[in-house]
């Protein structure tokens, strides 16, 4: 899966940016045109070995543990009739996720929102590549993926609308939101305007030794930019 444009899918997808200089830095990966099955649709679980180090959580021991990750509210998710795993974690593609495991946040009357935390002191270095799998929701809901940098300021978020409509464990409308910034990231939120946020396979890893200078990496990054530009 690649970063990719405003499919026709998604009725809409916007960036918001925290700034200009940081908007330049960050590579979001928006929702695809296609769904999230397996592991083969990550972009990321095929050059992990080349990583720093990678983890990929998929709560199918029942527990969120992969190491130096929190989650601000939510509870794992067992196998029941509307549960909404990812997939092939169940063991076979066949269009459900019902008897596989997820992470989920409902309350009524409350915006859902769900902050991962990715701590320094455990991983030793912050991830440059992060994301999650949405797999349910409410699909008038507008949803927001946002991330965060080292000093936990904001580096943006885009909005985009997801769903089906179908709340029973179907995985055709279950896709992929994530970032990759290369001075590391320490937290990624996803929120809905109201419902249920059902996630799964939540992303981290870090590429490569974060610069020591922001401002040196801004400027390295935009100067990059501009001459693939000119090429």
């Amino acid at each position: 899966m690649k970063p990719q444009g405003l499919p026709a899918v998604i009725a809409a997808t916007s960036l918001l940016s925290a700034g200009v200089a940081q908007a330049e830095l960050v590579n979001w990966y928006l929702p695809g045109d296609t769904p999230y099955l397996s592991t083969d649709d990550s972009p990321w679980v095929g050059t992990s070995a080349d990583m720093e180090y990678f983890y990929l959580e998929d709560f199918e021991d029942g527990l969120l543990n992969t190491p130096g990750l929190d989650a601000s509210i939510g509870v794992v998710r067992a196998p029941w009739t509307a549960t909404d795993s990812v997939d092939a974690d169940d063991g076979v593609i066949d269009g459900f996720g019902r008897e596989g495991y997820s992470f989920w946040r409902y309350e009524p009357d409350v915006a859902p929102s769900i902050t991962f935390t990715f701590e320094l002191d455990v991983l030793g270095l912050l991830p440059t590549n992060v994301g999650l799998v949405w797999t349910d929701g409410n699909d008038a809901a507008l949803v927001t993926f946002e991330v965060f940098d080292a000093d936990g300021l904001s580096l943006g978020s885009f909005q985009t609308m997801l769903g089906d409509g179908y709340h029973s464990g179907g995985t055709a409308a279950d896709r992929f939101l994530g970032a990759e910034y290369a001075l590391g990231i320490s937290a990624m939120t996803i929120s809905a305007e109201f419902g249920g946020l059902e996630v799964d396979h939540i992303h981290y890893g870090a590429s490569v030794v974060p610069a020591p200078s922001a401002a040196v990496a801004v400027l390295l990054g935009l100067g990059i930019r501009r001459g693939r530009r000119r090429r």
